[in-house]
């Protein structure tokens, strides 16, 4: 999915969340030896990054569509077949689950914070301020929680309470189960200190041309 380019009322371009995170946020060993692995099983990570991102892009469309955001773009059917597993996923965990959408993949940009960023939902989920996140890998990691904490920080600036937030984990394989992680209350506040110190590691990064 290309990068949303996000700009202060003066026209000045922002780094997005997911750009700071990127430069800021050390992979460790984990994205190495997932690399060497898929070098090893005879296929190119690179492609298999593509494919990954790819199918994770349709899904996050297809999820959406059905909880107040936009219908879905036309995928060729090859591509659909693999982001409909996923889908399929999420349609379990949201049945029986009430959704009033009030923020939908759209773009929130402040001056005063310094960044802008697109959270993928955000609304009432069972009556409650819920924060949603959809991921297509096979489990959380903690920048995924620093993420969540830059948006909400973004949404309450436009005064939007959120009590909770969460990430929908959907496999890619259907003998797979979704799973729904989320924080709240002093979780947040924690993740929030920690996007601030990633943040000010970003801007250091800038000023000496990291």
């Amino acid at each position: 999915m290309p990068t949303q380019p996000y700009f202060d009322g003066r026209g000045n371009r922002l780094p997005s969340v997911t750009q700071v995170l990127s430069a800021s946020w050390a992979k460790g060993d984990a994205l190495v030896q997932w690399a060497w692995t898929q070098g090893k099983n005879g296929r190119d990570w690179k492609q298999v990054r593509d494919d990954a991102g790819t199918t994770g892009t349709i899904a996050h469309e297809l999820v959406l569509s059905k909880i107040g955001g936009p219908a879905p773009q036309e995928w060729a059917p090859s591509e659909l077949r693999a982001a409909r597993v996923p889908a399929h996923h999420a349609a379990w965990w949201m049945e029986g689950r009430t959704f009033e959408p009030i923020v939908v993949e759209e773009a929130l940009v402040s001056g005063k914070l310094g960044y802008g960023g697109t959270p993928d939902w955000y609304g009432l989920l069972d009556g409650v301020p819920t924060l949603v996140d959809i991921k297509t890998s096979a489990r959380p990691y903690v920048s995924h929680f620093v993420q969540l904490a830059a948006y909400i920080k973004l949404l309450e600036e436009r005064g939007h309470k959120v009590d909770r937030a969460g990430i929908l984990l959907l496999p890619k394989q259907m003998a797979g189960h979704p799973r729904w992680e989320q924080m709240e209350g002093a979780q947040i506040d924690r993740m929030k200190a920690a996007w601030d110190a990633v943040f000010n590691l970003y801007k250091i990064q800038v000023i000496i041309g990291f």
